[in-house]
């Protein structure tokens, strides 16, 4: 059912309908956005407020009659573009407060003989219409919240990184422990010889991490929830799987989380045009990102 002719036009001002644009999207993803309380003003700026108390239908109602009226009261408009895209040390680019996020939690953990900092495997990532083995078309890297930590690090030489499987709800994850930088036991924990498990890609073996002081990388980028790991993939290996599903490396911002994909990206000022010329349908841009 097609919204009134008013309320479709007031949905233009407030930059959620374009041109031919799906007018039952429209009003959902206003919905959603009023429910959450980042609020871009027209004139630039950005406020804080909520107000709205009611649900994502995609149907009008007058709670929604009500905060479309508000939101043009004070000029509101939908949040494009709000976080900028800021360079990382160690490379790539990030939204600019998940930058500041990781570089300060990256100082910590050197402080502690530790290491994630670069050459990272992907930071931000472009859109692309092709999705390689073991990305997501939904991934929180097309909107600078994720972060691929160095994985020659994990590698037999040179290596600071020893990966430890865990089951977690019937799901594989994945604990880091990083071998210090001061091994005369001034930082992190001693692993004594034989007692603690590492798992290597490649040939799926087993083997004892070697005896030596490390911290539990995991453990201290989770500190504070400001970052969390996530689950491998299913297929991830080791017999025939892909090992990019293994997504041990991968590490993701926390905080306000949106609901669906296209919330995210316009946040970094990726419009409902660009996704839809790439090939994103109404289902993918109300698919949950991640």
């Amino acid at each position: 059912m097609a919204l009134p002719t008013s309320v479709a036009k007031e949905l233009t001002t407030l930059g959620y309908l374009g041109p031919g644009g799906n007018e039952k999207h429209a009003l959902k993803r206003f919905q959603r956005r009023a429910l959450t309380t980042t609020r871009k003003l027209g004139g630039g700026g950005i406020c804080v407020a909520q107000s709205f108390h009611g649900t994502v239908t995609g149907k009008i109602d007058q709670a929604t009659v009500d905060e479309i009226a508000l939101w043009l009261k004070w000029k509101y408009v939908a949040p494009l573009g709000v976080f900028k895209l800021t360079p990382l040390a160690g490379g790539g680019t990030l939204r600019e407060d998940v930058t500041v996020a990781w570089q300060n939690l990256a100082s910590r953990i050197r402080s502690l003989g530790g290491t994630i900092d670069g050459p990272y495997g992907d930071t931000k990532r472009p859109l692309m219409k092709t999705i390689k083995v073991g990305a997501s078309k939904y991934s929180f890297h097309y909107v600078g919240r994720a972060v691929d930590l160095n994985q020659s690090l994990g590698n037999a030489r040179g290596q600071r990184y020893f990966i430890v499987q865990e089951t977690v709800a019937n799901r594989t994850y994945w604990r880091l422990f990083c071998k210090t930088t001061d091994q005369t036991g001034k930082q992190g924990t001693k692993i004594a010889k034989a007692t603690k498990t590492a798992y290597r890609f490649g040939d799926g073996a087993s083997y004892q991490i070697p005896e030596g002081y490390y911290i539990d990388l995991t453990a201290e980028i989770e500190r504070g929830g400001s970052f969390e790991r996530i689950a491998a993939q299913t297929g991830w290996g080791p017999s025939g799987g892909a090992y990019n599903k293994s997504e041990w490396w991968h590490f993701q911002y926390v905080p306000q989380k949106e609901a669906t994909f296209q919330d995210e990206c316009e946040l970094i000022g990726i419009t409902e045009k660009t996704l839809r010329d790439i090939g994103y349908t109404d289902a993918d841009l109300e698919h949950a990102p991640g």
